[in-house]
């Protein structure tokens, strides 16, 4: 008699945890709203790949005067160099804020990155001197270093002036910007509308 109240036990206890099993299996999950995936970090990452390197090629001039005794000398030397500079986005003042499906990105202005003269440019027949008038001296390296430094000087205010390359490397960032926040929004079922700003100023 033990035994067969010990075997209902048993039975009783199985069907009711095959029950709760089954019901547990018949109850499904709340769909999760998707989450805003916008990420800063890979704004800047698009803003550097979106940066202009622009190629110079110019001449740069050391001038140097002097009057030694009874003479009036100078110096002068010529270098013929080509130049890198790279226009770009500083990924600092990069921002974003998402409101629903409003994205306002403060973007700033291009500015030049770098400007560096390419050394392998520079060989002897990138050199002219000429000097006049007796006691005027030999072309030192430190009348190279001068041109060299002159020519570095004239390069990046070159660039500085140049507002149509400074305008092409923002509009370059920006349209990189927009693919990726509409590939995002794709991804995740959201139409995104960006606002830009520059500074306080928010712009379609």
């Amino acid at each position: 008699m033990n035994k067969r109240k010990r075997f209902d036990w048993l039975l009783g206890a199985v069907l009711a945890l095959g029950l709760a099993l089954a019901a547990g299996c018949g109850r499904q999950e709340e769909p999760k709203e998707p989450t805003v995936a916008l990420e800063l970090s890979q704004m800047q990452n698009v803003c550097e790949l979106a940066t202009l390197e622009c190629y110079y090629h110019n001449t740069a001039k050391f001038d140097s005067q002097k009057r030694v005794l009874f003479w009036n000398t100078s110096k002068r030397l010529w270098i013929e160099y080509s130049g890198v500079v790279k226009v770009g986005v500083d990924i600092g003042g990069l921002d974003m804020e998402v409101d629903g499906n409003v994205v306002t990105i403060t973007l700033p202005e291009a500015k030049v990155m770098s400007c560096n003269v390419d050394e392998k440019s520079l060989t002897p027949e990138s050199f002219y001197t000429e000097t006049t008038g007796l006691g005027s001296g030999e072309i030192t390296a430190e009348d190279q270093s001068e041109a060299f430094q002159a020519a570095q000087d004239g390069m990046l205010e070159t660039a500085q002036g140049d507002a149509l390359l400074l305008r092409q490397a923002r509009e370059r960032a920006q349209l990189l910007i927009e693919n990726y926040v509409k590939n995002v929004g794709e991804a995740i079922g959201v139409a995104y509308q960006i606002q830009w700003k520059t500074d306080a100023s928010p712009s379609q």
